[in-house]
């Protein structure tokens, strides 16, 4: 947008030099807020102009975006797995929402909380499910052997 430019609600946007300050604060460590407050910009602003543009401030070190945290639970799993997902079980996965759950209340993501939740909850259900599933074909697996041996003792008491 130009110098001068209109937004959606008649405010002008912040210069381009305006930007280039707010970026230096904000990469040297100045939080956002206190950015915003110095150069009379908006927040939501800021957090979609450094979405945009990359900024990654200077006391966050940078991790490619499909690194797990090096505490992280999931890791140790991956690696025993070896790339094959076929070796987890549903009670595995659960474990690690939880523990991702609890870690980012810790944080202070309740965002992030909620959504493990959620995928705790999901895999938990599956796994109950699964785990109704397997009882019950059991149980069918052995009243169709008590039924074959019925039938069986039946024909050899018939031959009698």
């Amino acid at each position: 947008m130009a110098d001068g430019a209109m937004t959606g609600a008649g405010r002008q946007a912040a210069p381009d030099d305006v930007w280039e300050a707010v970026r230096a604060d904000y990469l040297s460590g100045l939080s956002g807020p206190e950015c915003c407050r110095r150069h009379g910009v908006n927040l939501s602003g800021l957090r979609l102009r450094a979405g945009r543009e990359g900024w990654r401030r200077r006391d966050q070190p940078w991790t490619p975006p499909s690194r797990l945290d090096p505490y992280d639970e999931g890791m140790e799993l991956e690696e025993a797995i070896g790339g094959d997902l076929n070796r987890i079980e549903a009670g595995e996965l659960s474990w690690i929402a939880r523990a991702r759950v609890m870690r980012a209340v810790l944080r202070g993501d309740a965002l992030a909380a909620l959504r493990w939740r959620r995928v705790e909850a999901m895999l938990e259900a599956d796994d109950e499910e699964l785990r109704r599933w397997s009882e019950e074909e059991a149980f069918r697996v052995v009243r169709r052997r008590a039924a074959a041996d019925a039938a069986d003792a039946s024909t050899d008491d018939s031959a009698d």
